[in-house]
This record gives C-alpha cells, structure tokens and sequence, in this order.
C-alpha cells in the first residue's frame, strides 16, 4: 500500500491548475487563521507587559517618585542595575514581536500575528522563502508550524508547477499558431522568438511592476525593492527587506488586501523565475553537449601524438642499438 502522503500527492496531480490554486488559497487561509488563534494570546500579553511597564514609568514621572531634577529642570528617572537590565530586555523582546518602543496604547504598530500578519507569515512558510524575520514562539505554534509546512511545502510545489507548465503551453500553443499562419517562418525560430518573449513580458509582470508597486507601497528605493523582488522569488529570503512590516510607516493600503497580492504574485513570479531557471539549464546542457565531443577529439589526437611521439622514440631507440 503506497503511503498517504504518496497517494495525497498522486491525487492532487489529477486535479486542475484552479483547482488546486484554489486549494492552496484554502489551506493558506486555514493556517493563517491556527495560527492566529495559537500566536496572539502570547503577543496580546507581551503588550499588556510592555503597557504596564509605561505605566509604572509613567507614574514615577508625575509624581516625581526615584527621580531628581536635572540642568535642565526635567525630572530624570532612577532606576536600580536590575530594572535597567528589566526594561532592556522588555525593550529587545518587545521590538522582536514589531513593537516599536514608541508606540501607546492608543497608537501603537500593527500586531504582528493579526490576520494579515498570520498570512504573511504562512506565504514564507509554503513558498520555502523563510525570511527569518518572526516565527510562532508557542509550543504549539512551533508544533502545527512543522505539520504544516509538511503538508503545505508538496502542494505549493505542485501549484507552481502546474502553473508553469500553463506558461510553458501557453508559449507553445502561440508558436504553433504562428507557424500555421506563416508557414514559410522557420519553426525554430518562431519558438526562440516565443521563449524570448515569454521572459520578456514575464520580467515586465512579475518584476519590474511590482518592484514599482513595492518601491511605492513601502517607501524603498527601486533599486531596493527590484533586490526584495529577486530575493523573495528565488526563494533566498534574506529577512532584510519583508512588505507590510515597516513599524514606522502608516500604510495607505488595506494590509491584508497587500499581504495577499504579494503571496500570489510571489507564486506566479516563482513559477516564472523556474521557468527561467530550467530553460538556462538546458541551454547549457546544450552547450555542454557540444562542447564534450569536441573535447574527446581534442583528448583523441592528443592520444595519437603522444603514441607517435613515443612510437618513434622507440624506433630511434633500436636503431642506435643496431648500429652500436
């Protein structure tokens, strides 16, 4: 009996490319909403803590409790060795969830494992590209992540292959078109040309542009977010550059509507970056077919020289014997 995972993965082959495109949206959104509910009861009380730190340090300040007056008649607070290391470490805990350290409670940055938050996080998860920049700190978070992402890495993979193999027909589909309209065109050429177009409008679609959108939407330089775009679809993920993240930056888009642009644009995008990949691959394999014949000749009549060479080595050599 072929294992469950096996028998899974045979199935979801047979499915269609919506079908399955729309099974992944399934189980992207039921893992963002698991690990929501797991992950922001935590965070939820890493707040409550920082609040009430605030508060304490606010209410010394008002009432002028451990403080003296400084040069300048502002009250300046004094804490012992132990509530300075206390607050760093709060300080560094709370800006590891994205909490700038400036924020209120009535202003504060986004929550990290909100909806939006959550699916980000779950596009980092299924698309292999781990940016590095938050992971669940629950137990059972940190349980459900591996079960997940056991699941949810085969069927991502699927999708953008199922995906890819839609460009790749697409392309064909085209050339074939054109070759029965101009019948004296060279079929080969007619699909370089396709090929070549293919990347052409896929570097416009799934690069420049939203490298455009980006720059906008996150107030980066082109040259930065046209960097995130290539890191992000190539699967690198640094963590330097992550959307919807920016705690100092008010967003004039909707962050979850954002957060789901970017994970099906980062799908498509990396169906076209393999796409890519696998035609270079080839054109090398190419090349290195013909150039490995022409190395075996190379080593062939080198062979032959060196036999020569010794060949007639050996026939001076008995000459000189006979003659002595």
């Amino acid at each position: 009996m072929a294992p469950i995972s096996q028998v899974m993965l045979q199935k979801l082959k047979n499915f269609g490319t919506a079908s399955m495109l729309l099974a992944f949206l399934a189980y992207l959104v039921f893992g963002a909403a698991v690990f929501h509910t797991l992950e922001s009861p935590a965070e939820d009380k890493m707040r409550s803590e920082f609040w009430e730190f605030k508060r304490n340090l606010s209410r010394r300040w008002v009432n002028h409790t451990h403080c003296f007056t400084s040069d300048e008649s502002s009250p300046v607070i004094v804490l012992t060795q132990k509530e300075l290391q206390d607050m760093l470490d709060l300080v560094f805990k709370v800006q590891a969830w994205g909490l700038h350290p400036d924020s209120t409670e009535k202003k504060s940055s986004r929550q990290r494992w909100g909806m939006d938050g959550a699916v980000g996080f779950c596009g980092a998860v299924l698309t292999t590209i781990g940016y590095g920049h938050f992971a669940p700190s629950t137990s059972a978070g940190k349980a459900f992540c591996v079960a997940y992402a056991t699941l949810g890495i085969p069927l991502t993979a699927l999708t953008i292959s199922a995906i890819a193999e839609k460009m790749r027909q697409f392309s064909r589909l085209l050339a074939r078109k054109i070759s029965h309209m101009r019948p004296k065109w060279d079929r080969q050429s007619v699909e370089w040309s396709c090929n070549a177009g293919r990347v052409v409008v896929g570097l416009v679609v799934f690069f420049f542009i939203p490298a455009w959108i980006v720059h906008f939407a996150e107030d980066w330089t082109y040259g930065e977010a046209f960097y995130y775009v290539f890191i992000s679809l190539s699967t690198v993920g640094f963590g330097d550059y992550v959307t919807g993240e920016r705690i100092d930056r008010e967003y004039s888009v909707n962050l979850l509507a954002y957060r789901v642009f970017i994970l099906l644009w980062t799908g498509f995008g990396m169906a076209f970056l393999g796409m890519v990949f696998t035609m270079m691959s080839k054109a090398l394999r190419k090349v290195s077919t013909k150039v490995s014949p022409m190395a075996t000749a190379s080593e062939q009549r080198k062979k032959v020289t060196r036999e020569r060479i010794a060949s007639t080595s050996t026939t001076n050599s008995s000459v000189s014997t006979i003659t002595a």
